[in-house]
Formats: structure tokens, sequence, C-alpha cells
């Protein structure tokens, strides 16, 4: 299983996400947050941290463990988000495609695909076993592709909570 974890702010609203898809990319499970309206109060108080602490340790860290199905990996298009949990990597497509596996520091690798390289981030540096599955699932699916699905789903939760 293969986790997408995606937090957004939508019209002054922050509603966070997350997808578990099998390795052909079906849903299996997806829990998401309502959406969390800051209140003045707390802008005052948390001031530029606040973003952060919302995304990470009120969204991201609860989805984290509302999940049944627990994914070996999960993929976030968010960096703040990797310090969510050990198995949150950020993922996003990269320029580089030397066709070899880099690892521009201890934290980040970036992997060639067919399609471009992909650049993995982590809160952590990144183990040989976990490198080895991400270029795996980097082999075997369009790995950035449901990142798209959870988009349109946090959009649509919150534009409905709206009416």
């Amino acid at each position: 299983m293969i986790g997408y974890l995606s937090v957004r702010r939508i019209d002054e609203k922050y509603v966070g996400g997350i997808l578990v898809v099998d390795e052909s990319g079906i849903p299996h499970e997806f829990k998401y947050t309502d959406p969390i309206v800051p209140t003045t109060l707390q802008k005052i108080l948390y001031g530029k941290s606040l973003e952060g602490y919302l995304n990470t340790e009120v969204i991201a860290k609860s989805l984290l463990k509302k999940l049944d199905n627990k994914p070996e990996v999960v993929f976030t298009d968010s960096s703040v988000l990797v310090d969510a949990a050990e198995n949150v990597f950020f993922a996003v497509a990269s320029v580089s495609s030397t066709g070899q596996i880099e690892q521009p520091s201890p934290d980040e690798c970036i992997i060639p695909t067919s399609i471009g390289a992909i650049r993995f981030a982590s809160a952590k540096e990144i183990p040989q076993d976990k490198l080895e599955k991400l270029k795996q699932i980097a082999e075997e699916i369009d790995l950035l592709e449901p990142f798209q699905r959870l988009q349109k789903a946090l959009e649509y939760i919150c534009r409905s909570s709206s009416s």
C-alpha cells in the first residue's frame, strides 16, 4: 500500500487528506479533515508558525493515526509534511534525469523514471531498503498522478462544506 498525503489552503480554510492506494493505483482508503479556519487569536498567537503547525501537527499527524491500512511509504506534495512521520517522503518531479540514482544529501535522492525523474526528500537519512522501495515504486506506477485526484477531492470537500 502507498499513501498520498496533502494539505491545502483553500479560501482561508485548511483541509487535509490522505489517499491509500494499491500498486495499481486503486483506492483502498481515504481520510480527510473537516476544513479548519484559524481564529484571529490563533493567527496572532502562532504568527508565522501557524501554517506549519496546522499542516503537520494538527492535520497530517491526525490523518496518519486514523488510517486502518498503514502504507509502507507515504508521499506528500509539501516538504513541511515530512516531519509528520518517519515513512513520509516529499515527492516532486525533478529536472535531473542522468539515468542514475543520485543522492545529493543523505535525506534526499533523485530517481529516474520512464517519464523523467522524481526527487524524494525525507526528514531523516533515507535507509538503503527505503531507497530500493522508492525506486521500485517509481518504476512501476505514475507516482505523482494520485496527487491530482487527492487535490480535486480536497477542493471538493472544502467547497462543499461552505454551502
